[in-house]
């Protein structure tokens, strides 16, 4: 693993973005063509199961990837993850390819039962369990690896922070947590008025909660609660927004065009040094490398003080 703070690294001061180089995330490629290979093995399977798993099943042939996919799935599925590693609510795409690889004996869990059902159907190979991530079930020190892509901001209240407790007790000393989540120049909750996510949607009053967009003081006060070391950060903006924001706004009728995606998403990513660099209600990505320290009684683990100012540089 590679630490933020090393040669091969790129510092990028405050308000300066720097293009994202393609060969950075060119695993896309290989998620691309994964999903494809999903949806045209489950349209052939499709009689057998009485066409279960239609939504994810169509989605992976018409969506190989979201625009912010491309960018997120495409970093971490270049990672060295470990041997046995929790797939923590991610989209199962990237568990998906990289247990068909080798790439680890992965574990997915998800409080969306219906994700899970759906998943079954597209892949039957992955093992998938209906799961609270606040609430593991699994012993302490478990896995050699935890990923948690865009999950974290969906879970109201404290939820986040709980979350991150137990992804920190089931790993291993040593162990690295995968995680992305949602940044904006100032931390907002963001209520919708349905619930679109079945058991891990929460309503509040006659609103349900959505999702969480940190700055950069909750990155520190709600994710960064364990003594982490925080060994990799990157903030990534959407060169061109009104890419993603026509893409949601015109669904479905946008989803024809999901294939399309992979001529302009690559290239639309640019790293930025913070989430003050972001435009006001423009949305961004923060990538984090956190591995829990070994507590070998000698090496003092980092205080909330160091981890904070490691997400500076």
């Amino acid at each position: 693993m590679r630490d933020a703070s090393s040669p091969g690294s790129v510092a990028v001061p405050p308000g300066v973005p720097r293009r994202v180089r393609s060969e950075e995330i060119s695993a896309w490629r290989d998620l691309y063509r994964h999903s494809l290979r999903l949806g045209g093995g489950w349209l052939l399977r499709g009689w057998r199961h009485r066409w279960r798993g239609a939504r994810v099943g169509l989605c992976r042939l018409a969506i190989p990837l979201d625009p912010w996919r491309y960018w997120e799935l495409g970093r971490i599925a270049g990672e060295r993850i470990g041997d046995r590693v929790l797939d923590v609510s991610s989209p199962k795409l990237l568990a998906s390819y990289l247990s068909r690889i080798g790439a680890g004996e992965w574990v997915c869990v998800d409080l969306f039962d219906a994700e899970i059902d759906n998943w079954r159907a597209v892949d039957p190979t992955l093992d998938l369990r209906v799961e609270d991530a606040r609430q593991l079930s699994f012993p302490a020190s478990s896995f050699d690896a935890c990923v948690c892509v865009s999950v974290v901001e969906h879970i109201p209240d404290d939820g986040d922070t709980e979350a991150m407790a137990e992804m920190w007790r089931v790993l291993r000393p040593g162990g690295v947590l995968y995680l992305t989540t949602m940044i904006e120049r100032h931390a907002r909750d963001e209520f919708i008025d349905r619930k679109i996510y079945g058991a891990a949607s929460e309503a509040v009053g006659d609103r349900v909660f959505y999702s969480r967009y940190y700055d950069e003081t909750t990155i520190g006060s709600r994710l960064l609660r364990q003594p982490w070391r925080v060994e990799q950060v990157e903030r990534v903006r959407q060169v061109n927004s009104a890419l993603q924001r026509r893409f949601v706004d015109w669904r479905p009728w946008s989803y024809a065009l999901g294939c399309a995606l992979r001529w302009r998403c690559p290239d639309n990513f640019a790293v930025v040094g913070a989430a003050d660099a972001l435009e006001d209600g423009e949305e961004g990505i923060l990538y984090l490398l956190l591995r829990k320290p070994v507590d070998d009684g000698g090496d003092r683990s980092p205080s909330r003080e160091d981890r904070t100012e490691r997400l500076s540089h």
